[in-house]
């Protein structure tokens, strides 16, 4: 009974100790990695505002290139308007050029009628003189050499139909310069009017090409905003896929501290076994040299009376049950990895290579499986092995809400695009358990779960670890 108690006293100072190592280490442990855990934080926010500025340059990128398209298709309006004003303008100064063409050629008819007159009227002013200075001597000459009354009255018709001629031929000519001045008139009136609209016309056009500048302008001011949201996406982008690798680096160390501190965990664990098997020892070889020194007294004893000592005896060796408390780490992944979405049992898209359709055919390097099927939005995503949760956020780096959870070995996985995680930063989380559930979080095209396995920090084809079978 005696032995017994001491044997539950030892062992229950030694699972004290135990306790005590385990306390240690992993209060040690989590020092350790929240060493790396602010640089990680302060990775994720970066990359959570390189994503937020690339979402507004996206955004205002869609909004620049259709407002740069609008304004081309006014510049394309507005060119074939002005080409049809300026038309509209070559058409109305062929209308004045033929106006002024027939104006110059009246006013040559006019210059030769106006001519005509004059001379007409000279000769008449000279007759009229001649007759002025011949007076009546004319008269008496033309009485005169008459032969008769008859001839008198023909010779006095005849200077009447003559003086009427001109008159008459006078009166004409100027008929035809009035109304060849009415003509001209007219055209100069018209030609009035066309230099009135031809003036409207080129208003209408300046204005069109007022227009036009304005567009064309403000084309080119969306064009540069355009321009430079893209290349700042461009820029984010590598800003991204730095801090992503940085990130990973720092993953990576995160994952080699843990690994350490397993590996200091489990050498203190077997220290403290071999120190609890050689307490173990030294207290049997203990036990046994008493009993057998109180054996030994009660034999002289006997002799001492002269009664046969009968030796008790030897007690059954005591079950060495020390291995159910050994310390043994068992890794993650040393247990194997099972498929993490139960309820969803099929790919899309697989490790490596592929093909993007929604992106216009481009191509990329797929670094894991997509796992996906009709409805399958919020169904549970399960751990593939044991581990430790290391990531368990919305980063901005494209995966959306995922988790990623440390199995030892080097050996990590990461589950993206989830609707919601249902695990923390620092969780012991077992093989199985549900971490989060199906989504379209970060850049996704539809409700999945991108699933991928990493050693030392790299990528590896997930089928070689998993299997839906």
């Amino acid at each position: 009974m005696k032995r017994n108690s001491v044997k539950k006293l030892f062992r229950s100072v030694g699972a004290l100790c135990a306790a005590g190592v385990i306390a240690l280490s992993v209060m040690t442990g989590s020092v350790v990695t929240a060493d790396y855990e602010d640089d990680i934080d302060a990775l994720q926010r970066k990359q959570e505002a390189l994503a937020e500025e690339r979402r507004q340059l996206e955004a205002s990128l869609g909004e620049y290139e259709q407002n740069a398209e609008e304004h081309e298709k006014y510049l394309e309006i507005y060119d074939e308007k002005m080409k049809v004003q300026e038309q509209e303008i070559a058409n109305i100064k062929e209308q004045i050029s033929l106006l002024n063409d027939s104006i110059a050629e009246l006013e040559e008819q006019i210059k030769g009628k106006e001519a005509e007159v004059a001379e007409g009227i000279e000769e008449f002013k000279a007759r009229l003189r001649a007759m002025y200075m011949n007076g009546n001597d004319s008269i008496a000459s033309m009485l005169a050499g008459s032969t008769d009354f008859y001839d008198i009255l023909a010779r006095t018709e005849l200077m009447e139909r003559m003086s009427r001629h001109d008159k008459e031929m006078i009166d004409d000519l100027n008929e035809k310069i009035t109304a060849l001045n009415n003509d001209k008139s007219a055209l100069e009136q018209t030609k009035a009017e066309t230099e009135q609209k031809k003036a409207e016309a080129e208003s209408v056009l300046a204005d069109l090409q007022k227009t036009y500048a304005e567009h064309e302008e403000t084309k080119e001011w969306y064009e540069a905003q355009a321009e430079y949201s893209r290349n700042r996406t461009e820029e984010i982008k590598q800003e991204e896929a730095d801090a992503e690798v940085e990130l990973q680096e720092y993953i990576r160390k995160q994952q080699e501290e843990l690994e350490r501190k397993r590996e200091e965990e489990r050498k203190r664990r077997e220290e403290e076994e071999r120190k609890r098997r050689e307490e173990e020892q030294r207290r049997k070889e203990e036990e046994e040299r008493k009993r057998r020194e109180e054996e030994e007294q009660k034999r002289l004893e006997a002799e001492a009376q002269g009664i046969e000592y009968v030796p008790e005896p030897e007690p059954e060796p005591e079950e060495d049950d020390s291995s159910e408390d050994t310390y043994q780490y068992v890794t993650g992944a040393s247990q194997g990895f099972i498929w993490p979405c139960p309820t969803v049992l099929n790919i899309t898209d697989r490790y490596g290579y592929r093909t993007i359709a929604e992106e216009g055919g481009s191509s990329d390097f797929h670094k894991g499986i997509d796992i996906n099927k009709p409805g399958c939005a919020g169904e549970p995503i399960v751990a593939s092995a044991a581990g430790t949760v290391i990531r368990a956020s919305n980063t901005g780096n494209g995966y959306g809400i995922h988790v990623l959870i440390d199995h030892g070995d080097k050996i990590s996985t990461l589950y993206g695009h989830m609707s919601s995680c249902c695990v923390n930063v620092g969780d012991e989380v077992a093989q199985g358990q549900t971490i989060g559930y199906i989504g379209c979080t970060g850049y996704a095209y539809g409700n999945h779960c991108h699933f991928e396995v990493r050693v030392n920090g790299e990528t590896v084809d997930p089928l070689n670890y998993v299997s839906m079978g």
